[in-house]
């Protein structure tokens, strides 16, 4: 893995969490935000993802609070458009502490540091049966919803269990505090168990409305 430079961009957004080894999209349009992607793209494509805090709606356009531990991304694809704005894809790098700021317009940049993680559950023989279960839930669960789409796509290419794992987390329909709370945790172990107890859950919740949606029929004139 490359280094990534201490000083990195950054792009703070309201609902989107960046996990290592996942790809996110984004469409670029504010602004501060497209110059932001002139200079990235000049530079080392790199900036850093973190979640805004609650209550950053009464200072959006300044610089209202972000969650401490945030995402280095690489950009791996890019578009312009022709008023300016962006379509850009992003490759998780590593997750990362903000230490706080070099400067705050027109954009912030941030002083970041590599945060620790124990990755051992990802190198373990136990890793890629039970991401594969994970994989088996998460589809099952999500099969009629475009995430599943999207997911199939991803995963087209071999990917690691982290990669799978992180994958999921990204893509389950739960608040962005959960997902923060998620890359926050320090053991890969930790953010398994986490998902795959969530998702074993909304089995659970799936099966039951499945074996009771006879009772209630789209059509209201069956009833």
């Amino acid at each position: 893995m490359a280094e990534i430079p201490e000083l990195q961009p950054l792009f703070p957004l309201p609902s989107v969490v960046l996990y290592p080894k996942v790809l996110l999209p984004l469409h670029v349009f504010e602004p501060r935000y497209r110059l932001m992607m002139d200079e990235v793209l000049k530079g080392d494509q790199t900036l850093c993802m973190a979640l805004l805090k609650p209550g950053w709606e009464a200072d959006y356009y300044g610089s209202p609070p972000v969650h401490e531990v945030g995402c280095v991304g690489r950009v791996v694809q890019h578009q312009l458009l022709p008023d300016g704005r962006y379509n850009v894809t992003l490759h998780g790098e590593r997750k990362v502490v903000v230490e706080g700021f070099e400067r705050e317009t027109p954009y912030r940049v941030a002083r970041v540091r590599p945060a620790a993680e124990d990755r051992a559950w990802a190198k373990s023989a136990d890793a890629e049966p039970q991401v594969a279960a994970a994989l088996s839930l998460f589809r099952r669960i999500h099969e009629t919803q475009g995430a599943a789409i999207e997911m199939a796509q991803v995963l087209g290419a071999p990917m690691d269990p982290e990669a799978i794992l992180n994958t999921i987390a990204a893509h389950l329909n739960v608040e962005p505090a959960v997902k923060q709370r998620l890359l926050e945790m320090d053991r890969t172990e930790e953010r398994f168990r986490a998902v795959f107890r969530y998702l074993k859950d909304s089995a659970r919740t799936q099966d039951v409305i499945d074996r009771v949606r006879h009772l209630y029929p789209e059509d209201r004139r069956q009833n």
